[in-house]
């Protein structure tokens, strides 16, 4: 029986996946058994592989100390295991949908590609300046790299080809709230019924 708190889960066609703090990945199926791997460090992020008959066949954990483990489904054997660094593992996603390849994006910034066909099995692609917060690839076209509000599009090399920092989104919407409250004052010198307006909350 297992005690610890669940710290991340994964819903799938027939059961779900969890991951609890005491390192345990539990497989719970809506009918059947159900199956426990003790990993030696918590999970950070889950990520659930379709095999060729379309169903999801294996889940690659991500752990507190930068390994990847790769497990089967139902019986959570390990497949594979990768190490990248120490720093935790915040997002992982597969090169495309026929690849075993997988990008991995660090809370130090580190984007690591993995798999059987790498090179020593993981390779440290490059390095962005702040916490990776979710990660994607784009194909031929590159690494579409999160860091909270903010988006960077990065080549397989490592070179940013384009950046949408959180300050323009924010700078956006400052001047937006100021052309509405511009217009709602032109309203009121003319005595709108819209100069009630102006002591709402502007929500954006």
């Amino acid at each position: 029986m297992t005690t610890g708190t669940v710290v991340r889960s994964m819903v799938v066609s027939d059961g779900c996946i969890i991951a609890l703090d005491d390192g345990i990945v539990s497989w719970r199926p809506t009918t059947g058994r159900r199956y426990n791997h003790r990993l030696q460090y918590p999970a950070s992020v889950l990520l659930g592989m379709m095999g060729p008959t379309g169903n999801c066949e294996s889940v690659v954990v991500g752990d507190t100390r930068g390994n990847v483990i790769r497990l089967s489904i139902p019986r959570l054997e390990v497949l594979d295991v990768y190490e990248t660094s120490n720093g935790l593992v915040r997002s992982l996603c597969r090169v495309n949908s026929t690849s075993d390849k997988l990008l991995v994006g660090n809370g130090n910034g580190q984007v690591w590609l993995i798999g059987r066909d790498v090179p020593d099995k993981s390779i440290l692609l490059f390095k962005h300046d702040e916490c990776i917060t979710s990660i994607r690839s784009i194909g031929e076209e590159g690494i579409l790299v999160h860091s909270g509000w903010s988006k960077y599009t990065y080549d397989w090399q490592g070179i940013m080809l384009s950046n949408f920092s959180s300050k323009e989104i924010f700078q956006q919407k400052a001047i937006e709230r100021s052309t509405r409250r511009s217009k709602l004052l032109a309203k009121k010198s003319t005595n709108s019924a819209f100069s009630t307006l102006l002591d709402l909350p502007i929500v954006s």
